[in-house]
């Protein structure tokens, strides 16, 4: 008998033992094994993407620039949709009964198991009051994500926007980090710093019933990521100086491009006419950007100052300088005639005055034609090289140094390169047959050649500093991981030429707005170095042009102006120039009667005559 109560014992504990092995078992596999709980527990679990917000981004004296702001969209599974009450839904998303029917009757059977959008970009006060009804409702719900606000109502060109993934960006991701409904940078500096900007996407994974209705985290939480923000940047750009450049272009077609020369920082980048960047933040993006595209008239969208390509005339007689200077083809000491307008100067392009035998300043100072004119054909046709082509094909590649006739890689989309042409456009044209006087237009910046205003600012950039440029950038720097601001470095270029010609030239410049072509650029106690244009634009007026920078010496700004059709140089891109210098130099402008006479002319309301035909 005691055998058997033994044995019983035995057996009692045996299965006590073996139900405690399996609990344990069951406890380890449902709670510790992550593997296991996932392959089983699949159907009661569901997976949320986590998005992250965008970085911010702050101009050069920490003013933010742009930052996020919660937005919602209403979302429906059409397969699981329910609602009772259709006037509460009518009521906040100002939709009719039937315009509700009629979208959700798009959805079904197509894809009725994905979330479909039924109400874009809703605010939060809206979201609120709406989310206290959708308790009894099935298959619709609010989805939160942050889009744009633009604190200040300028730099749409370059800042550019963000908006839904479309499908040929799911196509083309790679790494498959882009579903639909998220958002991404379309334009602009959104787009260049995309991967920087957009952060990483966290995840987590919830319980959840028969109903889909959410009833725990799962595992604890454990196989959750959180996501991590982007990174903040800051821009060289001086938001309260574009802010300034864009009211002075207001009734104006035009670009203003403002460097740092020391950094090569954009200070300032007008495109006029230009656009609020808020109409590219809400709802309404595709119906605003259809009325902007269809304006033909103005063309807000396309961005002048890095994609409008222009002869760049007078101006372009500072590079032909430093050119024939690098080669020894001319000095500062280098005479040459002018006879004047009426001149005829052998074929090559006569002045709008007559100077005289003059030497190389006064030829900048006066924008000499005959100088000029003379100076690319005593190049071209200089012994050394030994013909004209090979001379043509050195002179094309002094001018690329200067960053002319190639992007110069600029830190944002849909740079235009400008126009050298090479040698070979011409062997096409000419059929091999062409010599000095067949490219002589080029001379004083007309014909082929073309330069971009950003190419313009870049030149200009590249005299201050006596020599060098660094590539033109927006981006100063970018926070990481532990907050810290990390500075962006840009390359170098160098000039093929002696530091003394630039003295030379910086000399000249600055004679031309003492007592020059550009003497309405003058600045009162600060010495300014500029140069103007007048490009032909036939049949319509000429293009008044000007770059310069300021002051002589430690040069803190570099400047191009292009005002289309409004004509003399030195009438108006000179002091729209001048107010740009001023103003980022002291802060405010000295003579309010200067700045009030750019702002009252509108050369799109009253447009100058178009110039006789002779």
């Amino acid at each position: 008998m005691n055998d058997f109560r033994i044995r019983g014992v035995f057996l009692q504990a045996f299965i006590v033992a073996m139900g405690i092995v399996f609990a344990v078992r069951l406890l380890y596999l449902q709670v510790m094994s992550d593997d296991y709980a996932l392959k089983s527990d699949e159907k009661d679990m569901k997976e949320v993407i986590l998005r992250p917000s965008r970085g911010i981004v702050f101009d050069r004296n920490q003013e933010i620039i742009v930052r996020n702001t919660p937005v919602f969209d209403l979302m429906i599974i059409p397969n699981e949709l329910y609602i009772p009450d259709t006037s509460i839904i009518e009521q906040y998303l100002d939709m009719s009964r039937s315009e509700i029917r009629e979208k959700v009757r798009q959805f079904r059977g197509l894809e009725m198991y994905q979330p479909k959008t039924l109400k874009k970009h809703m605010d939060s006060e809206t979201a609120t009051r709406l989310s206290e009804h959708l308790w009894g409702f099935k298959g619709i719900y609010l989805e939160a994500k942050n889009t744009r606000e633009y604190l200040h109502p300028f730099g749409a060109n370059f800042l550019g926007y963000i908006n839904q993934v479309g499908p040929e960006v799911l196509d083309a991701d790679t790494t498959r980090y882009y579903q639909p409904r998220d958002l991404i940078g379309i334009s602009g500096i959104e787009n260049y710093y995309e991967t920087l900007l957009r952060g990483n996407k966290g995840k987590k994974y919830i319980l959840v019933d028969a109903y889909t209705r959410e009833v725990g985290r799962y595992a604890g939480g454990k196989l959750d990521e959180s996501p991590v923000e982007g990174s903040d940047i800051q821009l060289g750009l001086d938001i309260f100086l574009q802010q300034f450049g864009e009211e002075m272009m207001r009734g104006k077609k035009g670009s203003i491009v403002a460097i740092e020369p020391s950094t090569g920082e954009i200070l300032a980048f007008v495109s006029s006419p230009s656009y609020d960047p808020n109409l590219f933040t809400g709802g309404d993006i595709g119906h605003n950007y259809d009325m902007l595209e269809g304006d033909t008239a103005l063309v807000p969208l396309f961005n002048r100052a890095l994609m409008a390509q222009y002869p760049p005339g007078s101006i372009f007689k500072l590079l032909q300088t430093l050119a024939a200077m690098s080669e020894g083809i001319i000095g500062e000491n280098t005479y040459f005639s002018c006879g004047g307008a009426w001149f005829r100067n052998g074929g090559k392009p006569s002045c709008h005055g007559a100077h005289g035998s003059i030497p190389l300043i006064p030829g900048i100072k006066h924008s000499c034609n005959a100088y000029y004119a003379e100076t690319y054909y005593s190049f071209l046709n200089h012994s050394k090289f030994g013909n004209v082509k090979k001379a043509y094909n050195r002179w094309h590649e002094v001018m690329t140094t200067y960053g002319i006739g190639r992007r110069l890689g600029i830190d944002i989309p849909n740079e235009q390169p400008g126009n050298l042409p090479t040698s070979g456009y011409f062997d096409d044209r000419y059929r091999g047959s062409w010599g000095a006087l067949t490219v002589y237009s080029m001379s004083i910046g007309q014909g082929e050649v073309q330069m971009t205003p950003l190419q313009m600012a870049n030149m200009v950039a590249l005299i201050a500093n006596r020599g060098w440029y660094i590539q033109p950038h927006f981006l100063r720097s970018s926070q990481d991981e532990l907050g810290n601001w990390v500075p962006q470095r840009f390359d170098t270029v160098f000039a093929p030429n002696h530091p003394t010609d630039f003295d030379i030239v910086t000399e000249a410049m600055q004679q031309v707005v003492d007592a020059g072509t550009g003497i309405m650029a003058r600045i009162d106690s600060i010495p300014v170095c500029g140069k103007t244009g007048t490009v032909e634009n036939p049949p319509m007026p000429d293009h008044s042009v000007f770059v310069g920078f300021a002051p002589r010496d430690k040069p803190q700004i570099a400047v191009a102006v292009i005002v289309e059709n409004a004509g003399w140089g030195g009438n108006w891109a000179g002091p729209i120039a001048s107010l740009m210098m001023e103003m980022r130099l002291r802060g405010k402008i000295k003579d309010d009667w200067r700045l009030q006479r750019i702002l009252d002319a509108d050369f799109i309301k009253n447009p100058l005559p178009n110039p006789v035909k002779k």
